[in-house]
């Protein structure tokens, strides 16, 4: 019979390859979630009535058309997908990513009159992401077998 030290050593070989990922399986499962959060995310933004099917769009896209996943600029590759909303390219160049934060947050304004007023947030997007969880680890773990019986064949 093998020591403890050996089984374990044996059980780290063969846990190894499911626990040590590539960076680019890594990128694959967190793909698999980020896709469905963001899915949920445009539904909830149409939802939450910050889409109007009238508008005239210009250069600025409806905030619930600028929802994009993917890794963000100037960061490392360690297999993490953000889900965001891109850039305005209105010539204003007001981030879809802020305008999403005031609706969602709150925020204050001045009226006309000069007086603040507090407009409060409605919390869609942290009702989707919350909403999103267990529907957003479904399909990171289909993936995840997917990669474990590549790996070691299915059991």
């Amino acid at each position: 019979m093998a020591s403890l030290s050996e089984q374990l050593d044996e059980m780290l070989q063969e846990i190894g390859g499911v626990v040590n990922l590539t960076i680019e399986e890594r990128e694959e499962i967190t793909q698999a979630g980020a896709d469905v959060l963001a899915e949920n995310l445009k539904q909830a933004t149409k939802d939450a009535g910050h889409y109007n099917a009238n508008r005239e769009i210009g250069k600025m896209k409806h905030l619930a058309d600028s929802v994009e996943t993917g890794k963000l600029v100037g960061t490392v590759s360690d297999g993490s997908t953000a889900v965001g909303f891109t850039r305005s390219e209105d010539t204003r160049g007001i981030p879809h990513a802020r305008v999403a934060h005031w609706l969602n947050d709150g925020t204050r304004r001045k009226t006309k009159d000069g007086k603040i007023v507090n407009v409060p947030g409605d919390s869609f997007m942290d009702n989707a992401r919350d909403k999103s969880q267990k529907e957003v680890l479904e399909a990171q773990s289909k993936v995840l077998k997917k990669i474990q019986e590549k790996k070691w064949g299915s059991s």
